[in-house]
């Protein structure tokens, strides 16, 4: 059997990992509440981790050592995992596909100890390419309605409006950064990216450049 792949923007697992380095000890358990093939679920493993990995869809799971849970992300979940001893959450490019952010974020506040820590990414929506697509197309990176995406991504955070659903939720906000390096999307991209160069300049750096938001949560 092959490794499993990332299912996601270059480098985000990478820094997603960091951020859990920094503030969850080693031999930890953590929930990979979405772990489509497995990627992150193998790398949380070679760090040292315990891990729990869930995901709708088992079609993609590469990771034999460890039985996939099916959880519906979409009900009142937190239940079926009692019992499972949860320190903190790897919530990697999940919360865009649900109906409720806020009710799925309190949920997760259910699972972790006073003190533990949630890891949420979604497509950074807020992009200069992002805002250079908006203003030639109408539309965003990743919520594009006949991409591959369309209908699958369902619901638009921008970093500022996640932080406000988290603390809502209950959680303190500790980081919000960003991460993930676009692929090559052709010509129309292209566009996008001389028009981003032409507007970079008036957003912050890390803001302006990666594909996703990576916020670092606490339970408090």
């Amino acid at each position: 059997m092959t490794d499993p792949q990332p299912m996601c923007l270059p480098g985000l697992h990478e820094a997603v990992a960091q951020k859990i380095t920094r503030h969850v000890p080693p031999d930890s358990r953590i929930l990979d509440i979405a772990a489509g093939s497995g990627a992150f679920t193998r790398r949380l493993m070679d760090m040292g981790m315990s891990v729990v990995a869930n995901d709708a869809d088992g079609s993609w799971w590469q990771v034999p050592q460890i039985d996939l849970m099916h959880v519906d992300l979409n009900t009142a979940f937190a239940g079926e995992f009692s019992g499972a001893g949860i320190d903190a959450i790897a919530a990697i490019e999940v919360i865009e596909h649900l109906d409720n952010p806020r009710q799925f974020l309190r949920q997760c506040r259910r699972l972790v100890p006073p003190g533990g820590f949630m890891f949420v990414t979604t497509p950074n929506v807020t992009s200069a390419v992002s805002r250079a697509m908006f203003l030639r197309s109408g539309r965003t990176v990743f919520f594009d309605a006949d991409g591959p995406h369309a209908g699958d991504h369902i619901t638009f955070l921008p970093w500022w409006l996640l932080r406000g659903h988290a603390r809502a939720a209950g959680w303190e906000v500790i980081e919000t950064a960003f991460a993930g390096q676009y692929a090559s999307l052709g010509f129309k991209a292209r566009l996008s990216r001389l028009l981003a160069v032409m507007l970079g300049r008036y957003y912050q750096p890390d803001e302006k450049k990666f594909g996703c938001t990576v916020m670092t949560l606490r339970r408090v």
